[in-house]
């Protein structure tokens, strides 16, 4: 369930594992305080050089690696063509809880839990936003 307010930020270099892994994410690094509680959440993200709405899965708190690793707000866009966004704000609205964040043992277990949530943001948010 979305608390109405929007997840904003400016996408900032991160360490390129998501790529890596082929999911290309937006690290955000916030420019407003977030009310959403750790966690996977679906919502639309929409480029401040853009006037496209693209599904994402979202992932705020700790990252979903391994354990130890550093809080932060990530967004894999779906059905985005893999581009450098660095400085560009980056903005999720209506936006709905999936999970609790998790820690992965293996990469493969990983891979397999953010290709879940992709597929369930892709049959949540069916429609495109308009």
């Amino acid at each position: 369930m979305s608390d109405g307010s929007p997840i904003t930020g400016i996408i900032i270099k991160g360490d390129g594992r998501g790529r890596a892994l082929g999911f290309p994410t937006a690290n955000l690094q916030l420019t407003q305080p977030t009310s959403f509680s750790p966690g996977v959440y679906a919502g639309w993200a929409h480029l401040n050089d853009d006037t496209t709405w693209y599904r994402g899965a979202i992932h705020i708190g700790p990252r979903p690696t391994f354990l130890g690793a550093s809080a932060t707000v990530e967004v894999h866009l779906l059905d985005f063509h893999d581009r450098d966004l660095y400085g560009q704000t980056l903005t999720c609205t209506n936006v709905t809880y999936l999970r609790p964040v998790k820690k992965f043992e293996s990469v493969e277990a990983l891979v397999a839990a953010i290709q879940a949530d992709c597929d369930e943001v892709r049959r949540i948010l069916k429609q495109p936003l308009g």
